[in-house]
């Protein structure tokens, strides 16, 4: 049993279980995670522990102790449907009804999918909101996240309106280390040239979905398609806009639109060469992988393999709850293997210590190290067949359970 009891801080604790997946360093066989309070004070096998505590080893049995769980791209704010967007025009058309909904009832919502999120193991996120709705529930619950308000407006000459208006909506919350608050383009095809430029120009985070469909490229190239009919319909298209004859990826990073740290949310239709040509620029780039929500939108799957052979950093995210059922990271991961063939060991890493780089929180939460925050999680994998630590996280029937 995992104890729940509230902990003196000043008390060394030390949990013991079949295998500890620090993430940072290989698995440790019979293991033993010693905390005080709610910080690691070390992680070794048994046999090597160099701390001394005066109370017994709380033995957790035939189970795996590994780091929280990090979100790196969900909304808060979205309520599940009655019907999921069958494709990415459904899902804007829900996005766009979705801004006249009142502050009160997001923030409800947002309280509901964060409480699901850390019943999952979530211990850090990063939450695109549209007017901060969520920041209380942030507050009030122990989460490290960033919060990423979505800057919508193609027209340029409303740019400076726009930018004024949300940053005195930033200013009216209180900051917090634990809670940072930052503008971000929600799209590029949908935020004008202008207001990518002042967010570039005063933010250090910036976190986008980019790529996701090839009509961005068909935008961004030839002026056309769908996202021209979105923007017209939406009565948000400059007709003085110059099309910029590049792919999407492409006028962004030419045109400086970055950040000092930028999350590339979905990617699925980025090239070798426009890979390459991100990593001209000097700048951190992770990419946010949403494998569920992208399979239920049919969309291209995007070139893990290609990513990774580049040395981009790869993260997960479960998008909104609009597309998916729940806010499982875990189920996240299962379909990582499934629909990308990557490794058990590598989905852990993606859904754990690169999600705390890609959102900066890589000093508090992500692995099992001397010094981090002890938000970790345990799971029950008796009965399993396989003797690999990372194969019974994803494959046991047991959900994860907070340590502490």
């Amino acid at each position: 049993m995992v104890n729940n009891q509230p902990e003196n801080p000043e008390i060394l604790k030390g949990y013991t279980a079949h295998w500890i997946v620090p993430v940072s360093q290989p698995p440790i066989e019979k293991g033993v995670i010693i905390v005080q309070g709610q910080q690691i004070i070390e992680v070794e096998s048994a046999d090597n522990l160099q701390t001394n505590i005066e109370t017994p080893l709380v033995d957790l049995g035939d189970s795996v102790i590994f780091p929280g769980f990090i979100n790196a791209h969900t909304h808060l704010e979205h309520p599940p449907l009655a019907e999921t967007p069958v494709n990415f025009r459904k899902y804007m058309q829900f996005v766009c009804d979705f801004t006249r909904t009142d502050e009160i009832t997001k923030a409800e919502y947002a309280a509901a999918n964060l409480a699901e999120n850390i019943n999952f193991g979530t211990v850090a996120l990063a939450d695109f909101t549209s007017k901060g709705a969520s920041y209380s529930a942030l507050m009030n619950n122990p989460i490290f996240a960033r919060q990423f308000f979505e800057v919508t407006g193609f027209k340029n000459y409303q740019a400076s309106e726009i930018i004024r208006t949300f940053r005195e909506l930033i200013q009216d919350q209180t900051p917090e280390k634990k809670i940072t608050k930052h503008l971000t383009p929600s799209y590029v095809w949908a935020t004008s040239p202008q207001l990518l430029h002042e967010i570039a120009f005063t933010e250090r985070h910036i976190a986008i979905h980019i790529d996701m469909i090839p009509e961005e490229n068909e935008f961004t190239l030839n002026g056309s398609g769908l996202l021209r009919q979105i923007l017209l319909a939406n009565e948000d298209f400059d007709y003085s806009w110059q099309v910029p004859g590049l792919t999407a990826i492409r006028y962004f990073f030419a045109n400086h639109f970055y950040a000092r740290h930028n999350i590339l949310t979905h990617m699925n239709c980025v090239t070798s060469d426009e890979i390459d040509f991100i990593k001209e620029f000097g700048v951190k780039v992770n990419v946010c992988l949403c494998p569920r929500s992208s399979k239920i939108l049919s969309q291209i799957k995007t070139p893990v393999d290609l990513l990774l052979e580049k040395g981009i950093n790869l993260c997960l995210g479960t998008e909104s709850r609009v597309l998916v059922p729940d806010l499982d990271i875990r189920k996240e991961m299962v379909e990582c293997v499934d629909t990308y063939g990557v490794s058990p060991e590598l989905a852990l890493k993606f859904a754990t210590l690169n999600g705390a780089y890609a959102i900066g929180f890589h000093k508090e939460v992500g692995s099992l190290e001397k010094g981090k925050i002890a938000r970790c999680l345990v799971v029950d994998c008796s009965g399993l067949t396989t003797t690999d630590p990372y194969e019974m996280i994803l494959s046991t029937p047991h959900s994860p359970r907070w340590l502490i």
